[in-house]
């Protein structure tokens, strides 16, 4: 874990921010996935409207990291923070709409009489919910080397969402009448897959943050 230099409240408002609109994502794919195994439509409903919540506060996100870009001019390490930060909550933005797309293809599937089993998927949302934690961590603590061991994790994600995917295929061509079903399911565990792509993304930018250095970890 790598010391910036001596704390900037505005910055340390952009980090808290960030910080903030992940919590916000990991709840989405939280609710996303319960709102799937539970039949719980309002809470898939809901997933859907607090993605404009989530817009909303990377939009403010934004406007402060440019803020400081334009007030204070950073330069070296304060500006790999900065611009870190601002990538970090981008990231978040679009992974918040990779929950919102599980929502909205879960909402149909709760009112079918019967369906597939959701072990996998549901482990599937587990362990992307995890890496979105965790790295959330890493960010808030600065811990470039914890963020690349999140990363290395990526392998465990991409394991579980081809079974996903041999299991929805083998289930269609048992089951041809839940095609429907399978194929809403295999655009869940693909969107989980992409936030979990995201992941990746945020470990990188927290490397950048501390060395001001860019590396790829996927």
């Amino acid at each position: 874990m790598a010391e910036l230099q001596s704390p900037n409240p505005e910055v340390a408002s952009l980090r808290d921010g960030a910080r903030v609109l992940g919590q916000m994502v990991a709840e989405a794919v939280a609710a996303a996935m319960e709102g799937l195994a539970d039949r719980e439509g309002d809470r898939l409903r809901q997933v859907v409207v607090r993605d404009l919540e989530i817009n909303e506060r990377h939009r403010q996100e934004r406007e402060r990291g440019i803020r400081i870009l334009a007030d204070q001019h950073p330069v070296g390490d304060r500006l790999h923070e900065v611009f870190g930060l601002l990538l970090i909550a981008s990231e978040l933005e679009r992974m918040g709409d990779h929950a919102k797309s599980c929502a909205r293809y879960a909402l149909p599937l709760i009112e079918l009489s019967s369906r597939p089993r959701l072990d996998s998927i549901l482990s599937l949302g587990h362990y992307v919910e995890e890496q979105v934690t965790d790295i959330l961590s890493a960010v808030t603590t600065n811990d470039s080397r914890r963020a690349q061991d999140i990363a290395a994790r990526d392998d465990r994600i991409d394991r579980i969402y081809h079974r996903v995917f041999d299991d929805m295929v083998e289930t269609m061509r048992e089951r041809p009448d839940w095609a429907y079903p399978c194929t809403n399911l295999l655009l869940i565990a693909h969107n989980l897959e992409r936030i979990a792509d995201r992941v990746t993304n945020i470990a990188e930018d927290v490397v950048f943050m501390v060395s001001g250095q860019l590396v790829e970890l996927g």
